[in-house]
């Protein structure tokens, strides 16, 4: 019986490493919960009023949250070309987008420039509405992002709505 042990030993130690080598050699920047039809949106939000002061308060509060990396799940709805409708991850390190992910796919966007930290979903709503434009918008309650925002009007092919969902702080 020991005799069998020692000679399976080999082949355990063996199978542990490669194993272990597997694991290392798999990408940790793609996140899990990727493969997905769409975003996960809060239940939990309160309607904003769309106004210029309500919005510069509102992005206040979030950029004092210190909230520099984070993840969030975003659907853009518009009347665009391309894959910009199609739900994504999106990675911001530093207050920039640096990943972006297709949610059904899996896949990296190449492109990351169409999409745009929460911060600077603030600064779109902010500029919209100092023009006079419509905004309209509902906040996560707990943390306090937009979790649906209509810069312009979507009715009249004017606008683009954003609906956030998922933020996830990754910490320093």
């Amino acid at each position: 019986m020991t005799t069998s042990l020692i000679a399976q030993r080999p082949t355990v130690v063996v199978a542990t490493m490669l194993a272990a080598a597997v694991a290392a050699c798999s990408s940790t920047s793609t996140p899990s919960g990727l493969g997905k039809p769409d975003i996960s949106l809060s239940a939990d939000t309160v309607a904003g009023a769309g106004s210029l002061a309500e919005l510069q308060q509102r992005r206040a509060a979030w950029v004092a949250r210190g909230i520099d990396n984070y993840r969030y799940e975003l659907r853009i709805s518009c009347f665009c070309a391309g894959d910009i409708r199609r739900p994504v991850l999106v990675e911001v390190r530093s207050g920039a987008v640096s990943k972006v992910w297709d949610l059904e796919t899996a896949r990296p966007v190449a492109d990351v420039t169409p999409y745009p930290t929460i911060t600077g979903l603030y600064d779109k709503a902010v500029e919209m509405r100092s023009g006079g434009g419509h905004v309209s918008v509902a906040y996560d309650s707990s943390l306090g992002f937009p979790a649906r925002l209509e810069v312009g009007t979507i009715a009249n092919d004017a606008g683009i709505l954003y609906y956030i969902g998922a933020v996830t702080n990754l910490g320093r």
